[in-house]
């Protein structure tokens, strides 16, 4: 047997807790904007004409009723009273329908709409939805479809 050495344990001091008036963040700690951009810290009041969004959420083709079908929400309001458009355009030619709007808890949903083959010729369409109440409105990114 090899005698071992044994170390004695040692102590460790607690780290030090800061002390009264330093959990409060100094005025200089206050988020500002960035230098020379002219902009001031306060929030922006006024973040758009209309601060909802219209979104397109499903559109394709339905071969039972041979239409192309489209629905939609738009987010950011619970108002109702407003008309969801949806318009359909493929080059030169657009089509447009109107739908129900109805209030869900966090948004507007925006009813169905079906435009007949009769009117919808063979390509690719792309569908659109503007949400208006009153004279202010939002329109959604297009979502494209394919007519066969």
């Amino acid at each position: 047997m090899t005698p071992s050495a044994t170390t004695a344990p040692t102590a460790t001091a607690p780290a030090a807790e800061p002390t009264g008036g330093t959990d409060t963040p100094a005025e200089d700690d206050t988020p500002g904007a960035f230098p020379g951009t002219g902009q001031t810290a306060e929030p922006d009041t006024d973040p758009g004409a209309y601060p909802a969004t219209a979104v397109v959420s499903f559109a394709g083709w339905d071969t039972g009723s041979r239409t192309l079908q489209a629905g939609g929400l738009v987010t950011g309001t619970v108002d109702a009273s407003g008309s969801c458009t949806f318009t359909a355009t493929k080059g030169g030619t657009t089509r447009t329908a109107t739908s129900a709007a109805e209030a869900s808890a966090s948004s507007v949903n925006c009813a169905q709409v079906s435009f007949p083959a009769s009117q919808v010729s063979s390509g690719t369409w792309s569908i659109t939805l503007e949400y208006a109440v009153g004279s202010e409105s939002t329109t959604s990114e297009p979502m494209t479809a394919e007519v066969p």
